[in-house]
């Protein structure tokens, strides 16, 4: 898209006055994608959720060093047999509309979250089966089955899922426009597909925001960003390599290089021949070196090597650490002659064109170095619905695939339904395993062997890389340290000076 006009929110270089500028007291973000809803039980869409965390909280949270910590419960309860969480909320919290938070309010939450239109309920916690209030200040949550990952997604830092909503607002307001949480941050204003702006909450329970505003403009072009950030419009934005390179050298912005726990792969459909034959899936992880797709693709820059749990997790295996995860091309080759393809084979590769600045080079570098090993390819590049539909229908043979960052390591390693074949019997043992662990620890190595044979059999992707994200901001900033999820709850401690 071009640059926006002077008469919009966000001014491109050379316009009279930046409308959205920076002010003493506040601070000014741009963002490429404007969220479709406010309401944070009312989309999947990753970037939705970048605005949601401003407002809303869960009742846990994540650490950036991934340490689950109370947020509005103080802490939780867990039955022995791993059915029932009970939660003790924290006393003192208020709602941007003065309402005090209360057990009914988080019951009214969950019971809202089962008519999500995205199923959200049913993505993150598929065994919930209800919640209660127990008095004003308990809240207890009954499961169908055992979830060990349950209270992972209750810490969701992106708060999606978990987001504790206000029964009053929720019933009686617009969340779709109008957020009411419980966050440092309450929304004044917002113009869709322009800009959102928040205020300092001055009954938050916690530690207050560092400044005392919150403006947040859409801009989808990454240039107009880009000058916007250099023209003083805007004190910060999440940026790519190529829009990073303009930025160097320059002693008034700094750029830092953040490592995020989303990561791409690929979709190895076991149904469609050759592919149903494990030696051939192996000699594909095999000619992959993971490495040298990052540099090809974004520069090394804007991703590194990575298996299926990202090092975001400090416990998680590295490539090295698992089969089939470090290039081979000798025993790639040796893997297809033994599965009857000593000359290769032809197979084709769908991805969604342009999906970001490094999308297209990671497929053509893929193209390259399945080619050493005899793998011809042939690049599908598709529309974002089109890809989207042989993907759900396992339509394809190998798909380019992305996927964002997730609080429960489960989701990571967990099959999709419908893209392959029944979940093989050895795998889903493992899986259930991992269900029924009774503690963070027990369920973290027995994801990790459920990691070692997905690696193994290279079923149901090939991991290959983990992203990163450049935040270009004006050196007069403190307090700019974005976590690996992403989220943006860390602008409340950003701050001029």
């Amino acid at each position: 898209m071009g640059a926006i006009a002077c008469s919009t929110a966000v001014v491109a270089v050379g316009c009279s006055a930046p409308a959205g500028g920076t002010s003493a007291k506040g601070i000014t973000v741009a963002e490429t994608s404007a969220p479709s809803t406010l309401d944070p039980q009312g989309s999947a869409l990753y970037a939705d959720r970048f605005a949601w965390q401003l407002s809303y909280q869960c009742l846990m949270t994540t650490t950036p060093d991934g340490k689950i910590e109370p947020e509005l419960a103080t802490g939780y309860e867990r039955s022995s047999d791993g059915l029932t969480y009970t939660f003790e909320l924290r006393k003192g919290v208020t709602f941007h509309n003065g309402e005090t938070l209360t057990a009914a309010d988080v019951a009214y939450t969950f019971d809202r979250l089962k008519s999500s239109p995205d199923g959200i309920d049913k993505e993150l916690f598929p065994t919930f089966d209800r919640a209660e209030a127990v008095g004003d200040s308990s809240v207890r949550f009954h499961l169908k089955s055992p979830d060990a990952g349950f209270i992972n997604n209750m810490a969701n830092p992106l708060v999606w899922g978990c987001a504790v909503m206000s029964k009053k607002a929720a019933a009686s307001g617009k969340p779709a426009t109008s957020m009411v949480g419980t966050g440092p941050w309450a929304q004044e204003s917002y113009r869709p597909n322009s800009e959102l702006k928040l205020k300092r909450f001055d009954g938050y329970w916690g530690k207050k925001t560092a400044s005392d505003r919150l403006d947040v403009l859409y801009v989808p072009s990454s240039s107009t960003q880009v000058n916007n950030l250099k023209a003083g419009a805007v004190d910060l934005i999440f940026t790519g390599t190529s829009s990073a390179r303009t930025l160097s050298g320059s002693d008034k912005i700094e750029v830092k290089n953040v490592p995020t726990d989303s990561t791409l792969f690929l979709q190895v459909n076991n149904l469609t021949k050759p592919f149903d034959n494990v030696k051939v899936r192996q000699a594909v992880a095999l000619a992959l070196d993971r490495t040298a797709l990052a540099e090809a693709a974004y520069s090394g820059g804007g991703a590194r090597a990575s298996v299926y749990i990202p090092d975001g997790e400090p416990w998680a295996p590295k490539p090295a650490d698992l089969p089939n995860s470090t290039q081979d091309v000798a025993k790639a080759k040796a893997l297809l002659a033994e599965a009857g393809f000593p000359n290769g084979f032809s197979t084709s590769l769908m991805y969604i064109s342009g999906y970001d600045p490094g999308t297209n080079d990671l497929t053509a570098a893929i193209q390259a170095q399945l080619a050493k090993v005899g793998i011809k390819v042939t690049l599908d590049p598709l529309e974002r619905g089109a890809w989207l539909d042989k993907l759900t229908n396992a339509k394809h043979a190998l798909s380019w695939n992305s996927q964002s960052s997730y609080p429960d390591p489960y989701q990571y390693v967990a099959p999709a339904d419908g893209r392959q074949g029944p979940v093989p019997s050895a795998l889903k043992k493992l899986l259930d395993e991992a269900l029924r662990a009774k503690d963070q620890a027990a369920y973290q190595q027995a994801l990790i062997a459920v990691e070692k044979w997905e690696a193994e059999n290279v079923y149901p992707t090939v991991t290959l890389l983990a992203t990163n994200i450049l935040v270009a901001h004006h050196r007069g900033l403190s307090g700019v340290e974005m976590p690996p999820s992403q989220s943006r709850a860390f602008l409340a401690q950003v701050s001029r000076g």
